[in-house]
């Protein structure tokens, strides 16, 4: 009888073993998607971001200043500027020729820079100064664009053509 009970007792102990096996392995299996987007997110940069746009729109030439200082970009103000966890901003020297992308703290950080955004796109576009730009330069603050995905928001003005400029924010959404 205590051979009987003693292995019964083995093979629960087996038994327990290969169920925490089992149960470990469907942990890590199901964890492991969610660690390799993470890893995908964490390659993914501002900066990155910025050069494939550009590729996409060309213009390169035209740019001269660049910088990561979450104050520099002339559409967000300083209280604006908290809510950005890092930012790439590409420009000439008149702000004309211009990227800019920016990472939010949170996806509703996000949604309030992309507000900004857009009132500073209008504003551009409608400025009593606009007059104090060339013909191209208007037409390009006129067809930048600027969107959002996650936590990602960005502001295009390289071309006088939108066409261009929704082709550089493709690629971003592609790479997002």
């Amino acid at each position: 009888m205590k051979n009987v009970i003693g292995n019964e007792t083995k093979t629960g102990k087996r038994g327990r073993r290969i169920a925490a096996v089992l149960l470990a392995f469907f942990l890590f299996a199901g964890l492991l998607p969610d660690s390799l987007s993470v890893e995908a997110a964490a390659k993914i940069t501002c900066k990155k971001l910025c050069q494939t746009a550009l590729k996409e729109t060309g213009g390169s030439s035209k740019l001269e200043y660049q910088t990561t200082k979450k104050t520099d970009f002339p559409g967000f103000t300083i209280s604006e500027s908290e809510k950005i966890s890092s930012l790439a901003y590409l420009c000439d020297e008149k702000e004309v020729y211009a990227i800019c992308v920016v990472k939010a703290k949170s996806k509703s950080d996000a949604a309030d820079l992309l507000e900004s955004l857009q009132t500073y796109q209008e504003s551009l576009s409608e400025s009593d100064y606009l007059n104090d730009y060339s013909s191209t330069e208007q037409k390009i603050l006129k067809n930048s664009v600027c969107g959002k995905k996650g936590k990602y928001v960005w502001y295009i003005a390289m071309s006088t053509k939108e066409s261009v400029n929704k082709k550089g924010q493709t690629k971003i959404k592609k790479k997002l």
